[in-house]
């Protein structure tokens, strides 16, 4: 990237397994209160463009995006749903700063999962219903043979994957918004219910609600306003059709949007480069997975202090939509030294990297420093 693109502000809500006493709306606007407040903006009047990704089937109803614009501050102004994780939504966020489109742009991206009876359902709308509707599969299914194949066809084994689930909720137990964070051995985790094995219960993450909200802004108006942003250096995603019928996928997605990121940044696509790495974790085998298809196969990942150092999505929780900028969260406040428990030594550059879930091919990387 030539010009450069900036986070001035962040502000987070929620990231309890369940809130009572919050609509969807109203997480989304403390979390946006707080991000505004962090960057010293008045929505009203400073921002530009607003943008929330969420999908429908997972609000509750259609055209979700009608109800978007006023919790945001964005009422009878420039408003945009993306349907897609989080750092997407960064992309598209920095796609209307570096066009001239606007100087300061907001993106949230939320998830509310009390409010969905069924998530297995609303997940099979997405999958082919040719071969797992009529049978009445889930998409654990897919998960399940996934990981076998990938342990079958990968130098990791059954052993890794438990030592996965140890590891980030073991770390999980010093950040204060990991609420699934435990101490576990793994006979623990490969004792835990069987979902579709080889696939257990403690392998894949669970739901979590909160909403989190990042303004970002142009290198212009950082200069104007002496902020100290953390900058984007660079952003790249992809989306692959998931084809399970010919065998099942490498995390193709994440080893190109990985390589993408790096090219923009002009580093090398290797993981060495950054003080701070956090991955998506949706299920335990993945976690290895995308740390393969993005550096081959590292000699450690276990134990590895720059991985995942908030405890990933199996300590934190999955925020559904907002799971990429949960990851995008945790390397800003690393980088702003604002980290709490987890915080690292020395923290310039870091790596956010999210997956979309089955049955999809989507992929993002950013890559961000101070």
């Amino acid at each position: 990237m030539h010009a450069r693109v900036g986070i001035v502000g962040i502000g987070y809500e929620g990231f309890r397994p369940g809130i009572s006493d919050l609509s969807t709306r109203e997480i989304m606007f403390e979390a946006s209160y707080k991000a505004y407040n962090d960057a010293g903006v008045d929505p009203r009047k400073d921002l530009d463009s607003f943008i929330s990704c969420d999908e429908d089937l997972w609000e509750g109803w259609s055209i979700t995006d009608e109800m978007v614009p006023d919790q945001l501050g964005g009422a009878q102004r420039p408003v945009c749903t993306v349907s897609g994780d989080g750092i997407i939504g960064i992309g598209h966020a920095v796609m209307q700063i570096l066009s001239g489109l606007a100087d300061v742009v907001a993106v949230e991206a939320h998830s509310k999962a009390a409010d969905v009876i069924s998530k297995s359902e609303v997940e099979m709308m997405g999958v082919d219903p040719t071969y797992l509707r009529p049978v009445g599969a889930s998409p654990f299914v897919l998960a399940g043979l996934e990981m076998d194949m990938f342990i079958r066809n990968s130098r990791f084994k059954r052993e890794d994957c438990s030592d996965v689930v140890v590891d980030m909720k073991e770390k999980g137990l010093k950040n204060v918004r990991a609420s699934y964070a435990e101490r576990l051995s793994a006979d623990d985790v490969e004792r835990s219910t069987p979902v579709s094995l080889p696939l257990r219960d403690l392998d894949a993450a669970k739901y979590i609600e909160g909403s989190i909200n990042l303004v970002l802004a142009s290198e212009q108006w950082i200069k104007k306003n002496k902020a100290d942003p953390v900058y984007i250096e660079g952003l790249h995603w992809c989306s692959y059709d998931p084809w399970y019928e010919e065998g099942f996928p490498s995390a193709s997605y994440m080893k190109d949007s990985f390589k993408g990121a790096c090219s923009q940044a002009g580093l090398r696509p290797s993981l060495s480069e950054f003080d701070v790495i956090e991955v998506d974790d949706t299920y335990s085998y993945k976690l290895l997975q995308h740390i393969e298809a993005m550096d081959g196969a590292p000699k450690s990942v276990i134990g590895d202090k720059r991985l995942n150092p908030s405890g990933g999505s199996l300590a934190v929780g999955h925020m559904m939509e907002a799971t990429g900028l949960q990851k995008v969260l945790e390397v800003v406040l690393q980088i702003r030294g604002e980290a709490g428990g987890i915080q690292l030594k020395n923290v310039k550059r870091g790596l956010a990297a999210s997956w979309r879930g089955h049955p999809t091919g989507t992929g993002a990387a950013v890559i961000l420093s101070r």
